[in-house]
């Protein structure tokens, strides 16, 4: 009896919560207007929110109307808290078509320990997302390092998003509304700033680790242990950790940024102690540096049991008594005559400013999510390099001839990886890795390597008639957008683009199994459309036709190889195979398909993997005798154009069955009533011409 009326009265008030969501009686605070010619809207100066007492989803909304809701005054910051916040946004699409927003959560947003979103589907169903870093990665709806929730508007509707913020540390809630072609131009640029930094990051720990080896100085040892910390500290603020070295692991992901801040600062006084000589130079300090030693170990132990609030104040407390203490050492090191601490000073009043900086605006006494962002990268990357520049100068010092020659070997490394990277750009590293494997220095002319690999060619319909009507900067403008945009898919798919043949371009997939390069390629091959779809709205929205392309899959032995004279080489690959390819992009003009694979390249696919494929038949294809046998992926196709193909493919097959067989007015038959379904279906158009061919 208890259980059904628990149950009856959940149904309840979901059924009370979705009435009130879908006749919007909480009109209180601003609504944000959309336009889709907008790409991006800083949400937060319209977002209301209060404190929470306890209520789930459905109490929330029934209560909703009897509250009073504070209203953000442009910036959602409330520094260190241990509580929970209802929020909520009221979003209009003024657009008379439905788009797809992308909601984003940045900055220090993804510290928060969990975010539960309730955004509404395009039906107006309420729907509950998870993100947070206590909430396991794999829970998440979009799993991205970034806090992203997707949110469809009907067309001239008003959906309201409501954010339930539970959180025991610092609370910022900067948040942005993009548009989805807008996301995925910023996220590339965000992307490669965070890949640059992480990069530096990477560079100087294997840079001093390597120089540790050769001098064996524990200034280096104690540095590369504070470089992997800073990483570690990096990879848990920003998520990234969280999303691929420790998805499953919310505990750790919570309390990480803590322990590696912690045992960094450990890492920090060990580094002054050795660098700045402070037995020597400063006793005094040296005795206090040692107890701060001894502090930071009880504190790395207490993080475990301690709430991330009072963590994160005593690490504060200790960071910046370690700081002041290493601060004081360097002066006087450097009064002293100790030359090489003029650039271990600088490097800790340059980041000094970035760390008082970040601070106050955790807590909330700046309220800058720019500072919350990106102070910390820049002040880091200031002090890794300015650490590094005084441990060389401190290694000029004591071993000024052997430092020379260091430097003389990695100025000639630099120039060689500077000469390599440069010639990357015009031949892929796979290619090389195939053709040079001594280094690019030793090319030899004719050298051929054999493999199985897969072959896409992809072309563009109708680029003669598009090029004459462009200008000549726009068709560029137009080349490099669209190549760039497949590139990403080719490369994202274990591949990477041999040739670009005008608008065309010839890719290859190979890997120690053929099946898994054969099934790289041709899920390249679907989203290569995918991707050409969503350029066809950024075209629309510019004012430009939308474009098409074909694409042909064989897969096969080929010959990696060289070709040329002495003074004028490229690098190529041959055979029948290569051949096929190409062919089969050229028939995908005659049967009007997005993408046509060989027979050799399915069996090597396999079955379990979602491929919908269409048995075209055997064709001839020019300059090969035996025909291919093909097949037309109707995953590539548009939701509307697959929809209408699977509606008729029993038929398609019963018809194909019939054709194989010789009964041809069969086969033209049942082809004819697919065709009377679907009269766009232009393979099947091919195939009854085919009938009528055999039949006379």
């Amino acid at each position: 009896m208890t259980r059904h009326s628990a149950a009856s009265r959940r149904w309840l008030g979901i059924l009370v919560c979705v009435f009130v969501g879908l006749c919007g009686s909480a009109r209180a605070g601003e609504v944000l207007h959309l336009d889709s010619a907008i790409p991006r809207y800083a949400v937060d100066p319209y977002v209301d929110y209060i404190p929470d007492e306890g209520w789930d989803f459905i109490q929330f909304r029934l209560v909703e109307p009897n509250l009073t809701f504070n209203h953000s005054k442009g910036s959602l910051t409330f520094g260190y808290v241990n509580a929970s916040y209802w929020m909520r946004l009221h979003l209009h699409n003024t657009d008379r078509l439905d788009h797809r927003w992308i909601l984003e959560c940045s900055g220090l947003s993804r510290a928060i320990d969990r975010i539960e979103a309730y955004i509404p589907d395009r039906y107006g169903v309420y729907q509950r997302h998870l993100a947070g870093d206590m909430v396991p990665f794999h829970e998440r709806t979009i799993r991205h390092h970034s806090v992203l929730f997707g949110v469809d508007i009907p067309a001239e509707e008003t959906r309201h998003i409501y954010l339930k913020i539970t959180t025991n540390g610092s609370l910022q809630l900067p948040m942005m509304l993009w548009s989805s072609d807008a996301y995925i131009e910023s996220e590339h640029h965000d992307s490669l700033l965070e890949g640059m930094f992480y990069g530096i990051l990477v560079i100087m720990l294997f840079y001093n680790g390597f120089i540790y080896l050769s001098v064996k100085d524990h200034s280096y040892l104690y540095y590369v242990g504070y470089l992997v910390c800073v990483l570690g500290f990096s990879l848990s603020i920003k998520g990234v950790g969280y999303e691929y070295l420790w998805p499953e692991h919310p505990l750790w992901n919570n309390k990480s940024n803590l322990i590696f801040a912690t045992i960094g600062i450990w890492f920090v006084l060990l580094f002054a102690q050795s660098f700045l000589k402070t037995s020597s130079y400063s006793p005094n300090l040296h005795k206090v540096i040692r107890i701060l030693l001894y502090t930071g170990a009880s504190c790395t132990i207490s993080l475990v049991g301690l709430s991330h609030y009072h963590a994160a104040a005593i690490l504060a407390a200790q960071c910046s008594a370690s700081i002041i203490v290493v601060l004081v050492a360097a002066s006087l090191a450097l009064k002293r005559g100790f030359t090489a601490a003029r650039y271990y000073l600088l490097a800790w009043l340059s980041v000094l400013v970035s760390i008082l900086l970040w601070i106050l605006n955790s807590a909330n006494v700046l309220t800058s999510y720019w500072a919350g962002a990106y102070l910390y990268q820049i002040g880091t990357t200031l002090q890794v390099l300015l650490f590094s520049f005084a441990l060389a100068d401190r290694i000029n010092l004591m071993r000024s001839e052997r430092e020379a020659a260091l430097k003389l070997q990695l100025a000639h490394s630099k120039r060689l990886v500077s000469m390599s990277e440069m010639f990357e750009r015009f031949v892929p590293k796979q290619f090389l890795n195939k053709i040079a494997r001594s280094g690019i220095e030793n090319i030899e002319l004719g050298r051929a390597d054999v493999a199985e690999v897969s072959i896409l060619f992809a072309d563009v319909r109708g680029f003669t008639a598009m090029s004459e009507s462009l200008k000549p900067q726009e068709l560029l403008n137009f080349l490099n957008a669209y190549l760039e945009r497949i590139d990403k898919v080719i490369h994202d798919n274990d591949g990477f683009i041999d040739k670009f043949i005008g608008d065309g371009v010839m890719a290859l997939f190979e890997n120690e199994q053929s099946q898994v390069g054969a099934l790289n390629a041709v899920n390249a091959a679907i989203k290569m459309q995918k991707a050409v779809e969503v350029y066809n709205e950024h075209r629309a929205n510019s004012g430009y036709p939308p474009i098409r392309i074909g694409i042909g899959v064989n897969t096969g032995e080929v010959v990696y190889g060289t070709v040329g004279s002495q003074d004028r080489m490229d690098s190529t690959v041959l055979g029948d195979n290569v051949n096929v390819a190409a062919r089969l992009q050229d028939l995908t003009k005659v049967l009007q398909a997005r993408v046509v694979i060989s027979d050799h390249t399915l069996d090597m696919v396999g079955k379990g993997h979602g491929l919908i494929v269409r048995e075209v038949g055997d064709v001839r294809v020019r300059g090969r005798r035996e025909p291919v046998h093909i097949y037309e992926v109707l995953n590539a196709d548009s939701e509307q154009d697959r929809a209408a193909k699977l509606h008729t493919l029993s038929n398609y097959r019963l018809a194909y069955d019939n054709y194989r067989n010789g009964r041809y007015r069969e086969a033209e038959a049942l082809w004819q009533d697919c065709l009377d379904l679907n009269p766009f279906d232009t393979v099947v158009q091919y195939l009854i011409e085919q009938c009528r061919n055999k039949k006379n």
